[in-house]
Order: C-alpha cells, then structure tokens, then sequence
C-alpha cells in the first residue's frame, strides 16, 4: 500500500495529485471476487489487494467484508455505464456488447440512418458530466478513510465499444462542442469552408462529415472527416479528465484509472490526449500502447493483467515490469488460484514468487528514469486514421464488408501505421537506442539530432516548417514513405514536401538481420553507447536492450525478443573499463569493457553499469 506522509497530504490539498507518485511496492491484485478464507489466504501466498466492485455505488455489506479482511482494496467499475457503454454488463443482456450490436443491427437495416451515431451517453451530455463527477466525488469522500489502491473510472472504456471504429457521437451537445473546437483549430469561419471546401453561413450549421460520405470521396479532401475524429479523441480525454478531477475533489490522494486501455488507434485511444487524464492505467499493451503512454505521461502508474500461466506469461510479465508496469492484476474466472483447501494453484505461486523478485528490484529499478537518445519518433494520429480510411476505401471498392462491421479484435490486427512505428522501435531497441516520441512534429527538442517518420502521410505546415528548421540547424529527417502527402487536417496537398525517403526503413516480412540494424544504426548516424554481439562479433539479434538512467549508474535490461529462443551466448561491449552488478544476484564483475553472457529466452539479464 502507499504510505503517505502527513506533509504530503498537506500539500496535496493545494496541489491535487501531489500524491500521485506515491506507490511504494510492486502490487499483485485479484480481480474476481473472493470469500473472507480465500482473501486471506491470498494475503498469506502474497498477493497486495483484490477488488472491491462499485459497480456506480458501493454496496455497504461487500464493503464492511472488505474492510475486516487484511488485502486492501481498489474500487472498480465505478462509472463504466459512461465510459464504456458499449462493452459492459448490463442485467439481462447476454454479452457485454448489446447496446453497440443493436445500433449495428439498425444500421445493416437503414444504411441512411444517422440517430445510430448518437453515443448512449454522450460524452458532451451536461447532464450525464455532472452525474458522473457527482457519483465520484461521493464515492472519493466515502472511501476516503480507507485509502482505496485506486478508483476504476471504467473498464475496457472506449468512444464505441473498445478500439473499433465508429462514427461517434452527433447529438446536439457534442455538436455543439465540435463547432467550438473548430474555433480553435482555424483562424475564421472562412478559413474552415476553404479548407473544407464547404459554404457555411455560420459556425452552428456546420456539420461533421462521416465515414460513409468519406469513403465516397474522389478529392483527397479529408479534413471535414479527420476533424470530426480528432475532436472526438479529445473529447474523450476530456471527459477521462474531468472524471479524474472529480476523484481528486472527493480526495486530494485518491489514484484515478482506466482499466483495460487499448491499442493506439480509434476508441479515444489517442494517448498522447488519454495517457495524461489518468493517474493508474491497466493496459493491454498492443501497438506500443505501454510505451506511448507512460512517454506521454511519466508519472503515470501502468498495471497489466495476467491471463495464463507458464513461460510466457513469466516472460510478458518481466517485459511489462522493465517498461515501467508497477502491478498485475490475476484475471481467475475459474476461480482456480486456491483449491478447495485454499492451497495455491502452480500459476498463483509463480505469480506470487515473481512479484516478491519484482517487489525487492523495484527500489531500483523505480528510481531510475529511460533513457532517452537523440532519435524521435514521430506517432501522427491524423496518419493513422488516414491510413485506415484509405484501406477501407479500396476494401469498398473491392466489394469488402462495411466499415461498421470491424470490431476492436481486427482494428488490432496488420495496419501499415502501427507497424512502421513498431518495426524502426524494435530495431532501436535491438542496439539498445531509445527514442524520443512526439505526438506532432511543431517542437522538436533540442538534443534530438534526428526525427523519425514512420508512415507519416500527414504533416501540419507547422511540422514542415519545424522540420525545415530541424535539417537548417544540422538535423536529419528520415521517412520510409513519402511524409507529408496530406496535411495536418488530412487534406491532400498539391505538392508534397520534399523529404528523403529511405526504402530501407519499411517495415519487413522476416525478422531484422544483423544487417539491417547495422544499417539502420549507420542510417541515422547515432552510435549506440553500448554493442551486444554473438561470439564472432555480429551484431546480435532477436533481442531488447532497455537503458535505465539512475542515481547509482545506468542500469541495462537485455531480453530475448521474441522468446522462442534457445539460451545463447552473447557478448557485451562498452566504450570503457566498467564494474558490472547483476541486480538479480548481487555478483559484481570487472571492471572491464567486455562481458560475456548468457540470455535466457524468458528471464533478462538486469545489470547496473559503474564506471
């Protein structure tokens, strides 16, 4: 549990969220609910904290059970029915989805319908906000006696149901708000309709353009569209955000979280707007969502969940554990972690030995920061839904299914924007190279020496001036497509910038050979500070390489990526005489400026570096 000062409390009273950084153990938390015995036992095997459902208010006898047992709790579900209404269980419905599956339904009827793209609830409805932040403000000020591990605004929340696509929401509030925002995204009425190529006599009669009359399109002219999915994006953030705030009031210590985050993509899940609206995040990390959203947030506090047992889930655990993840909550619908004698099952052990390990590296590894070298990496939200609109555009034309009918699961498949991010990562991280990560391209901070434009096919003239100045001043800018085709309110341009393209960047079929990360390393010219190689001296592969910046010295985390490996021999290089800790033993070597290593196919090699 977090232990928190009584000046900290203070000055948490001036600044709310003070305390949010405070959260001194690595947490392992059960989600299903569980008897008196069994909470005690889990408490005995090592779990921290269990749920306790609020379900929009919470039940006085489950919570006087909770309060007599020794786990603490966290608080779930407090306000799903608006963050998440169309992926939550509903009382004599049968899945989770049947509000989402029935507007679905009234669409495959009338394809002309619109009242379908109205969100139940809308996320701009006065009414609704205020209830919601009444409910949380209540509940923050309830529980406050008990120091709740975190407050759940949601779980699996998203715009639609999750991360698929959908046209959002267009009832009058939310309209409203739209053109509102438009006011902040164009110098005048004037400037929009010439952008838009539209004729509006007045910012109220301005209407968004959907998916369906998008698709349609022969100009290229996607801005009307782009704009109404960039403001629903920030919508939902301000909506997380205002929940947040509401917890906060209620008390000034209490963690606001999401549950079940999504991959990059459509649902709200821009994370350069969510990841900085939430105190705790539990996130499946697909598509870099755990990398993107504590780079957009660092003090946020990511949990993960754990489904399985065995290798891989020891493996993902450790991956989720170096990238910064501080808990994992057990997802047991078979009830089976304590037999009917409360005797732990294998996986609830291995979970339990793995998260003391976790608990007594934590110190350490808490302590330090990423570290972060001179390459940026540049995530376009606006590129991406391009990207996807262009795919479904030619899906139409090929006779392919309606937009509509994509669910969160194939939004989460193959995408050429998210897979372009994520190949040029895995080849940094493979050198031991981390990048800097920029929502836009308008700032480019002044240590980055080159900026790199993963399937960038949208670029602000802001970003191109920015870049110009980037390259002016010594920088290099790569892409591996042409950037910039589009611009940043997703209108095709008549002349695109002129920005070198590098074939070489694109995303591959097989894994990275030691080759290619040769020659992406000589491709951006930054020499990693560190060289892990096989015994003839080429350069390795198939792995991770994490650099941890901390008070004692740097601390390198090495993985097998994937984990499908045998254990192999690697050597590792540095620039100069170094004393070198396993943090996992506590032996020390050297000092020398060569190491030889074993790499385990799930556990990592944790090593602090002394000069």
């Amino acid at each position: 549990m977090r232990r928190v000062p009584k000046w900290l409390v203070a000055l948490a009273l001036l600044w709310p969220g003070a305390l949010h950084a405070e959260w001194d153990r690595y947490e392992l938390i059960m989600w299903q609910d569980q008897t008196p015995p069994r909470l005690a036992a889990l408490a005995r095997l090592g779990f921290t904290a269990a749920k306790l459902n609020a379900n929009r208010g919470i039940d006085p006898a489950a919570l006087a059970m909770r309060r007599a047992n020794p786990l603490p709790y966290y608080a779930e579900n407090i306000a799903t029915d608006f963050y998440a209404p169309y992926h939550r269980y509903t009382p004599g419905q049968s899945r989770v989805t049947w509000l989402w599956d029935l507007q679905k339904e009234r669409l495959q009827q009338d394809p002309t319908r619109q009242d379908v793209f109205v969100r139940e609830p809308g996320l701009e409805d006065p009414a609704w906000r205020q209830r919601v932040q009444d409910r949380l403000t209540a509940i923050a000020i309830a529980q406050r006696p008990d120091r709740p591990l975190f407050y759940t605004l949601g779980d699996e929340p998203g715009i639609g149901d999750l991360a698929a696509a959908w046209d959002a929401d267009i009832a009058a509030p939310s309209l409203a708000q739209f053109r509102r925002w438009l006011g902040t995204q164009y110098p005048s009425l004037t400037a929009l309709n010439q952008h838009w190529g539209t004729a509006y006599a007045a910012w109220d009669a301005i209407q968004p353009e959907l998916t369906d009359a998008a698709l349609t399109r022969t100009d290229g002219n996607y801005a009307a569209w782009n704009d109404f999915k960039a403001f629903m994006d920030t919508s939902f953030a301000g909506a997380v955000q205002i929940g947040t705030d509401a917890l906060h009031r209620g008390d000034p210590a209490a963690l606001a979280a999401l549950e079940g985050a999504q991959v990059p993509g459509w649902g709200g899940y821009d994370y350069s707007l969510l990841a900085p609206t939430a105190d705790v995040m539990e996130i499946y990390d697909s598509g870099q969502a755990l990398e993107l959203a504590r780079a957009f947030n660092p003090r946020l506090i990511p949990l993960r969940t754990s489904f399985s047992g065995g290798a891989t889930e020891r493996y993902q655990a450790w991956d989720a554990f170096l990238h910064g993840v501080r808990g994992t909550i057990m997802w047991d619908d078979d009830d089976s972690a304590l037999d009917a004698a409360l005797t732990p099952s294998p996986r609830a052990q291995a979970m339990a030995d793995q998260a003391r390990e976790f608990q007594a590296l934590a110190p350490a590894l808490w302590a330090t920061t990423p570290h972060r070298d001179a390459v940026a990496i540049v995530v376009s939200q606006t590129s991406f839904r391009l990207r996807w609109l262009l795919d479904r555009a030619q899906e139409q034309r090929q006779g392919g299914p309606a937009w509509w009918t994509r669910d969160a699961e194939r939004e989460g498949g193959p995408n050429a924007w998210r897979s372009a991010r994520e190949q040029i990562y895995g080849r940094l991280s493979s050198v031991g190279i981390t990048p800097v990560w920029l929502a836009t391209a308008d700032t480019i901070p002044p240590a980055v020496t080159v900026v790199v434009l993963p399937h960038t096919l949208s670029l602000s003239d802001n970003e191109i001036a920015s870049l110009r100045t980037f390259e002016a001043r010594g920088g290099r800018v790569v892409a591996d497509t042409a950037p910039g085709q589009y611009d940043g309110h997703g209108r095709r341009r008549v002349v695109p910038p002129a920005f070198t393209v590098h074939p070489a960047l694109a995303p591959r079929a097989d894994p990275a050979t030691a080759a290619v990360l040769d020659a992406t390393v000589a491709l951006l010219g930054i020499a990693p500070a560190l060289r892990l190689t096989d015994p003839a001296g080429a350069t390795a592969t198939g792995v991770a390489i994490q650099r941890l910046d901390g008070p004692d010295g740097t601390i390198v985390a090495i993985r097998s990526d994937p984990p499908d490996q045998p254990p192999r021999q690697l050597v590792l290089s540095l620039p100069a005489a170094t004393a070198l800790q396993d943090l996992r033993t506590g032996l020390v070597s050297g000092p020398a400026d060569r190491f030889d290593l074993v790499l385990d196919p799930v556990e990592p090699n944790l090593l602090r570096l002394r000069p």
